[in-house]
């Protein structure tokens, strides 16, 4: 499978013609046989050396609406990782606290540490989205959120982080969850009639739900504004979720194989030291 084929790297799309299924020769068994016997081992073993090294870490980013697969792909593939080298952070409608610092503030905390894959369950792109939406920009200068370039400025200035990121040995990793408002609406009625799966409603998705034109608009924007060869924007067609995390698993592999990460090796003391040690201990010396 080509994985490229869902990459965006600055070319402009029109996300209308984004297919969120994408029909697929494989079965879905077949594909989650691949995932748990190849795929995920694989990628735990380059997490593994990635942790032990601690020089990189990688920064997922998790953009979608609600019930596009997210959480799942955080279950199904991020949850078989060493817990150690791991951070899930999930951000929601900003605080009074955050608020009153710039929009990139909250972000800091979901970052991850050298050897770490942090994930950020939504992320600083709510700053762009949400407000396109519900306009929730008050808190803000007059001059700023009546400025007519304020998405533009904010394009330019993620588009710095994640290129400051990368530079500085993090490497952002983002996927967009392209689901169809029909697959939403099956997803939703199945956590509405389950009692067992209750829990996973909010009534606010509805509100969001009838916004959809506007935040496809939005998500169009987003996609067309922020990706590029530094942080390329993976669309996952949503709608077949065995599928996209096949995609995401794939593309993780090949960005932890680039950095190629090695385990730490003893210096020639140290290994010095360790033959003696090996020698005494089978000798019941220690």
């Amino acid at each position: 499978m080509d994985k490229n084929k869902f990459k965006l790297t600055g070319q402009k799309i029109d996300i209308n013609d984004i297919d969120s299924y994408l029909l697929s020769d494989e079965k879905d068994e077949d594909i989650e046989k691949e995932l748990y016997y190849e795929l995920v081992p694989r990628l735990r073993k380059l997490h593994e050396k990635l942790n032990a090294e601690s020089k990189y870490g990688i920064l997922v980013v998790l953009q979608a609406l609600d019930a596009a697969g997210k959480d799942e792909i955080i279950k199904y593939i991020f949850s078989n990782l060493m817990p150690q080298g791991l951070k899930n952070t999930s951000y929601g409608k900003p605080t009074d606290e955050e608020n009153a610092h710039d929009y990139l503030w909250r972000m800091h905390k979901g970052l991850p540490e050298r050897g770490e894959i942090a994930i950020l369950n939504r992320s600083y792109y709510e700053d762009i989205i949400s407000p396109k939406i519900y306009d929730t920009l008050d808190h803000l200068p007059e001059n700023i959120k009546d400025d007519p370039e304020l998405w533009n400025k904010r394009y330019k200035q993620i588009n710095n982080f994640e290129e400051y990121m990368k530079e500085n040995g993090f490497p952002v990793m983002k996927f967009y969850f392209h689901m169809s408002k029909d697959e939403q609406k099956e997803r939703f009625l199945d956590r509405l009639e389950k009692k067992e799966r209750n829990h996973e409603f909010s009534f606010s998705d509805i509100d969001d739900r009838k916004n959809w034109d506007k935040y496809q608009k939005a998500f169009e924007e987003m996609l067309n504004n922020t990706a590029s060869e530094d942080a390329p924007w993976y669309v996952l067609p949503a709608d077949n979720p065995w599928l996209s995390r096949k995609i995401a698993t794939i593309a993780l592999i090949d960005a932890i194989e680039a950095i190629n990460p090695q385990c730490p090796t003893f210096d020639q003391k140290e290994q010095e030291e360790t033959e003696k040690i090996i020698k005494d201990l089978k000798n019941d010396k220690i």
